[in-house]
Order: structure tokens, then C-alpha cells, then sequence
């Protein structure tokens, strides 16, 4: 099993499953508002120190690095929840 990291340190094409997110209420209410929960696989779709992109339960968004670093996660397996595509 890989080790947990914060999004901010998955290349772009990675998909992540979240594990955990930070003990702060107002942060993971926000998290959480806007989908990214334990358990849900994200797709990073860009982001190299500066915000971080990613696909999450249909929607493409921003988070901003210092966000990505208070959700942990883990490589995906292929055979787990896909990503859902907007066209």
C-alpha cells in the first residue's frame, strides 16, 4: 500500500483516493462543500506548486496549494471508483 501524501504532492494524471482531511471545522467544511470527502477518488489534472487542479465527483476545480496540503491521500488501484468525465 503506498504511503500517504497531501494532493499538493501527486503529478498531474495521478488519481487519488482520499483518506483524511485536516482537524480544522472550517476547513473541512469547505473540503467537504465542495465534494472532496474521505473516500472519494480525484483525478489531479494539473499543478506544480501553485494551486492544484483536480476532477472530483464530476466537477473540474482549483484548490489553492495550502488547501492541497491539508487533504491526504493515496494512488489509486485501477480497479477502484472511476472518475466521472464532463464532456
Amino acid at each position: 500500500m503506498s504511503p500517504l501524501e497531501s494532493l499538493a504532492h501527486f503529478p498531474p494524471g495521478s488519481r487519488v483516493r482520499v483518506e483524511a482531511l485536516c482537524d480544522c471545522p472550517k476547513v473541512r467544511g469547505r473540503l467537504c462543500a465542495m465534494g472532496i470527502t474521505p473516500g472519494t477518488v480525484v483525478e489531479i489534472t494539473a499543478g506544480c506548486g501553485g494551486p492544484v487542479c483536480l476532477r472530483a465527483r464530476g466537477a473540474c476545480m482549483s484548490i489553492g496549494h495550502g488547501l492541497a496540503e491539508k487533504v491526504m491521500g493515496r494512488l489509486a488501484q485501477p480497479a477502484e471508483e472511476p472518475v466521472s468525465r464532463v464532456a
